[in-house]
């Protein structure tokens, strides 16, 4: 065999030995690195889930918050008329969440006050009344949160709903939310949320790439995928089934550390502060893993036939083949890698709810970092627009209130606070709408302490704000005359009365009342007499100045409210007055009359000393014959 022969032989067999140990050692590195960079992306879609778990029940809290801070409710909270004005508030808030199963006001007596309930995920709220509201104060999580500090919350276990002693049927996963509520210094009672649970557990174990677990603190499984072993702390399950998962032989592992990487799987703890040390389960589908592993190999084995067949001409390029198909194993990984951030962002919760999760750099534009996709339904503008820096969200913020932003940011900084509220404050949307904002903020600092991005969780409130401003103008406000009610008025003395003991800013009272009103309704009727008290209440409104304050006092008396105004000024309006209303035609009535009495703050004067001054001055008009201004002047 000559010496060419051998030579070739040896080459061929040099070449097909280099080729099969090349791809032995590419085929095992190709299956190691799918595998590791599988139980990567479980890590971060766990590290994904948890952070929108924290966000779906941080959102509860801010409407707590909401309702607890209402001015509305801290308003009203203590007066038995005002109860339908609390309800209409709960109702509403309840309105924006879907995910809001019941929503309760308990006094610290036990007893529900206003209770909000809802069916289903979707379905109209209605609020419970009457003999249907329980006394609760021998509940557990009544005691819990009773003994609470403002600001504190509790959190019950993730479990079933119970209806009549048994577990309701189809299961409601549920969770519930509490916190005490104050009304100034004094606790009251509670605030209590039941939020529906299953949809948003669904939509986070409803994945392809993975099949995803939640475990409470005794190993029993409470989510899963197949649906066979949910919840089966409280339902009956098979063990065998059970036992065949796979993370089950490390589950003491598992339950003892916050995180874990097992064979397969990686596992966390889910951040929620109720004792139950829930942990997050994530485990790589193996059929994804294995189509992939299957598709490179068949790859492999046709280079392999390939350079067997061509053996000697190919044998010189034989060493680049392997760069060739690392690089190729490489662009397959990014593109996995792309694929499941893809549908990482497509999962997102903070895309679906109307919430809108902001991180901006700590620069002189507040330039956006990061900015979830719902930005857009808020604000109106694109998360691009936001990450080119387009806009900045400093230019989104009213030109009215960017300074409050900006002084509590800045206190904040000052304090060293790593967490902090802002007071609503208002957005200016791309097409010029307004709209308020619950914004709550995270100061992030490096290494050094330095400042370097400011990430907020902003919620539009605009429903609830424009609410309460529409309740609170109908709380201080007159339902058949529609100017200022009693309520309101006492709140206007006490301000000027305050005033004038700081500043001596003067002040002056008008109290009128309709001479023979009684006559009215006695002779032509209720309705009638209700269309003179309008009208009156009309004609007085048309006659006083700029910054004077009208009010029903009661009945048919009326009270003016005059700041900047001494007493001789004050008379002057009220003979004005007077004479406007003598002349005034008031329909089949014609003609009425009224009595006046004015009086002025002096140094000695309190306000119950200034209405019964103004009141007797009134009586002595009466007394006098009617249609007269007769002033008191205080002189002790």
């Amino acid at each position: 065999m000559s010496f060419r022969v051998k030579l070739f032989i040896i080459f061929i067999m040099f070449g097909i030995i280099l080729t099969a140990f090349t791809q032995i050692l590419i085929l095992n590195f190709n299956q190691e690195s799918i595998k590791e960079e599988s139980l990567h992306r479980a890590h971060n879609y766990a590290a994904f889930v948890k952070k929108n778990f924290s966000s779906y029940i941080q959102d509860i809290s801010i409407k707590l918050d909401a309702i607890s801070e209402s001015e509305i409710l801290q308003e009203n909270i203590e007066k038995d008329d005002k109860q339908a004005l609390i309800a209409s508030l709960f109702m509403d808030i309840t309105k924006t969440s879907q995910n809001i199963m019941q929503l309760r006001f308990i006094d610290n007596d036990g007893d529900e006050i206003i209770r909000i309930d809802r069916e289903n995920v979707g379905t109209t709220p209605y609020e419970v009344q009457g003999e249907d509201l329980q006394n609760k104060k021998n509940r557990y999580y009544f005691q819990k949160i009773s003994l609470l500090d403002r600001g504190e919350y509790w959190y019950s276990k993730l479990d079933l709903n119970v209806e009549h002693g048994e577990i309701e049927k189809p299961i409601k996963p549920v969770l519930r939310i509490g916190t005490p509520l104050y009304h100034g210094d004094k606790k009251i009672g509670i605030l209590i949320v039941n939020i529906f649970m299953k949809e948003f557990l669904q939509t986070i174990i409803n994945i392809d790439l993975y099949h995803v677990y939640i475990l409470d603190k005794d190993g029993y499984i409470l989510v899963e995928p197949t649906h066979t072993q949910c919840w089966n702390r409280y339902i009956r399950f098979n063990v065998k089934k059970y036992t065949r998962v796979a993370f089950y032989k490390d589950r003491d592992k598992i339950l003892k550390k916050d995180e874990y990487y097992g064979k397969g799987f990686y596992s966390t703890k889910l951040d929620l502060d109720n004792g139950e040390n829930l942990k997050l389960i994530v485990v790589p589908n193996n059929s994804n893993l294995e189509s992939k592993i299957k598709e490179n190999d068949k790859e492999l084995i046709i280079i392999f036939i390939t350079v067997m067949l061509l053996a000697f001409p190919l044998s010189y390029f034989i060493s680049i083949i392997p760069a060739k198909l690392k690089h190729k194993v490489d662009k397959l990984n990014e593109n996995l890698q792309q694929e499941a951030k893809e549908k990482d962002i497509l999962l997102s919760l903070f895309d679906l709810s109307n919430t809108v999760l902001f991180k901006w750099n700590n620069d002189a534009s507040w330039s956006v970092n990061f900015v979830s996709k719902s930005v857009n339904s808020l604000l109106e503008y694109s998360k691009d627009d936001f990450e080119t820096n387009s806009i900045a969200y400093s230019n989104c913020i009213h030109p009215d209130d960017i300074d409050q932003v900006t002084q509590e940011l800045e206190e904040a900084i000052e304090k060293g606070e790593y967490f902090f509220k802002h007071l609503p404050y208002r957005v200016v949307t791309k097409s010029k709408k307004i709209k308020w904002i619950l914004d709550q903020t995270v100061i992030v600092r490096n290494d050094k302490n330095e400042i370097t991005s400011f990430v907020g969780y902003l919620s539009d409130i605009t429903e609830i704000k424009e609410r309460e401003i529409e309740l609170k103008v109908l709380a201080r406000t007159d339902q058949l005359t529609k100017i200022y009610n009693r309520v309101y008025l006492d709140e206007v003395l006490h301000n000027q009365h305050y005033r004038y003991k700081r500043n001596q800013e003067a002040c002056s009272i008008i109290l009128l009342d309709i001479d023979f009103f009684k006559e009215v309704n006695d002779e032509y009727g209720h309705i009638v007499g209700d269309k003179i008290l309008i009208e009156f209440a009309q004609l007085l409104e048309a006659s006083v100045r700029d910054g004077d304050i009208v009010g029903r006092w009661g009945g048919e008396e009326f009270l003016i409210v005059l700041p900047h105004t001494i007493l001789s000024q004050a008379e002057i309006l009220a003979e004005k007055l007077r004479n406007k209303i003598e002349t005034h035609h008031f329909g089949v009535v014609v003609n009425k009359t009224a009595s006046f009495g004015v009086c002025a703050f002096s140094d000695e004067t309190s306000i119950e000393k200034l209405i019964d001054k103004a009141d007797m001055a009134l009586y002595e008009a009466k007394k006098s014959g009617r249609n007269k201004v007769v002033s008191c002047h205080l002189s002790s």
